[in-house]
């Protein structure tokens, strides 16, 4: 007799949760009207059909039509912008400083971490995590840079055959434990040493479950294959990076060193600073996915297009040779002067943004322009899509270095591009990735000459959960350079 009644108490609550959900956001739905996406499905919203592909594709198909965009997930509600305008408001407002609610399930992994934290938590670890980027820092770990990129064109000498993001995953990932942690973990070398693959499978798995993870609670990835992969995967990268923080604490206390505060890598500051290991497993779990997907992934994508560009690729080369030469190691004063280097990396993060989406939450109305984006809306930046805006770059499929001159960048919104987000809340490694980027482009470049058969990047198909790769391997192909001694 009582189950008759399940059925329809379950429809009755369900209806009841959906009105008063539905009435609680109408201010949304007034903003939401004027903009486009597909049609709004009172309990799912409008963008279950994203489920159905990895994040990167189901964004893209979404927003097909055009931007602004209106996306649904149930009663979640995304504006979806690619207006340099909007963005400089947005990321610069106060009020939206807390970051969007799709981020999750990235939540899963590094939920404490610079990344995700509270905003008032944030502006007080962000100064603290600032000062092991400071400049002088900075300076120090070009041996690192070097170094490792010795190893790498050792590397590339037998890469036929290798995945190239891969490859430069792995010197960034060594690079990133060298410099920053103080440990040494032999990835290029050692392919025995499994966390880079891990790291890249859990993003893989990622890009499938980003959106999946707004429609079915945690409790339920149990009954997925791709949810009890991503689980497993989660907590064997947590005990290797524990395993790595406990090995670093242990032989950081048995130097009776005196240190300057001010000027310690990050690890070492938390540790002299007094953290426990789950404190600084936040932000070390953080800056390997960042260190190691972005630069990697932009160090592919740059050698690709220069392979792509052989006019290009031989004025970087030339410059390379005018300010270091063909064998003599690359040290920090150098990096200055290599301008026309540093132009065509910013067009290859132009063109190919690896982390191609962020967003923001509002935790107030924002005021934009003539519009005001309402509270409660998680506003959604396609970097991808603003850098691909031909109101700001003409022939935006092109490779053109000279987009990065003075003249050229004064033309434009700043907030064209924004590889590194932007405002208060933008990447604490900025100048850290810029650095190693521009070591390793030089150190790679006046040792080989990269090709690649690719007519145009629009044969490039991508995939995403935090950080863009191609669904398929690179065309890209290093033939040693011959320098007399």
């Amino acid at each position: 007799m009582i189950s008759a009644y399940v059925v329809p108490c379950a429809i009755a609550c369900l209806l009841v949760w959906m009105l008063a959900s539905l009435f609680g956001k109408r201010r949304l739905f007034l903003f939401a009207r004027d903009y486009k996406g597909p049609r709004f499905y009172p309990v799912v919203g409008n963008g279950l059909h994203a489920i159905e592909k990895d994040f990167f594709n189901g964004i893209q198909d979404h927003i097909k039509d055009g931007l602004p965009s209106n996306l649904w997930l149930c009663h979640e509600y995304y504006y979806i912008t690619d207006n340099a305008t909007e963005i400089r408001e947005v990321l610069n407002n106060p009020n939206s400083l807390d970051k969007m609610k799709l981020y999750g399930f990235i939540n899963l992994a590094m939920k404490d971490s610079l990344l995700l934290m509270p905003v008032d938590l944030w502006k007080k670890h962000r100064k603290f995590c600032s000062r092991s980027f400071s400049q002088p820092v900075l300076n120090s770990f070009v041996r690192f840079f070097y170094n490792n990129s010795v190893t790498l064109n050792e590397v590339l000498k037998d890469a036929h055959n290798k995945d190239t993001f891969e490859i430069f995953e792995r010197y960034t990932f060594e690079t990133f434990c060298e410099s920053v942690v103080g440990y040494e973990y032999k990835a290029q070398l050692n392919h025995n040493l499994k966390l880079v693959e891990s790291l890249e499978e859990l993003q893989t798995l990622g890009s499938h479950l980003v959106v999946a993870f707004r429609y079915i609670p945690i409790v339920f990835w149990l009954f997925l294959s791709r949810g009890r992969r991503a689980l497993k995967i989660i907590r064997n990268v947590h005990t290797t990076i524990y395993n790595i923080i406990e090995e670093k604490r242990k032989s950081y206390f048995k130097e009776s060193v005196c240190y300057d505060n001010d000027a310690l890598p990050l690890v070492d500051s938390m540790l002299y600073n007094g953290f426990n290991n789950k404190q600084i497993f936040d932000e070390v779990f953080l800056f390997i996915l960042a260190a190691t997907d972005t630069s990697g992934g932009t160090l592919a994508y740059f050698f690709t297009l220069l392979g792509m560009h052989q006019d290009i690729q031989n004025k970087v080369y030339e410059e390379v040779m005018e300010v270091v030469g063909p064998h003599r190691p690359i040290y920090q004063e150098d990096l200055n002067n290599l301008k026309y280097t540093e132009r065509c990396i910013f067009e290859a993060m132009r063109i190919f943004p690896v982390v191609p989406y962020l967003g923001r939450y509002a935790t107030a109305d924002i005021p934009v322009g003539t519009k005001v984006i309402p509270k409660d809306t998680n506003i959604f930046i396609s970097i991808f899509n603003v850098h691909r805006n031909e109101n700001y770059y003409p022939d935006p499929l092109k490779y053109d270095p000279d987009r990065f001159l003075p003249e050229e960048i004064a033309k434009r919104d700043s907030y064209a591009f924004i590889p590194f987000s932007g405002g208060p809340r933008n990447c604490i490694g900025k100048t850290y990735a810029l650095m190693l980027l521009k070591t390793a482009a030089a150190s790679v470049i006046r040792n080989y000459q990269t090709f690649s058969d690719y007519k145009s990047v629009t044969e490039l198909n991508f995939t995403s959960c935090i950080s863009m790769k191609t669904v398929h391997k690179l065309d890209c192909r290093f033939k040693p350079r011959i320098h007399p001694e």
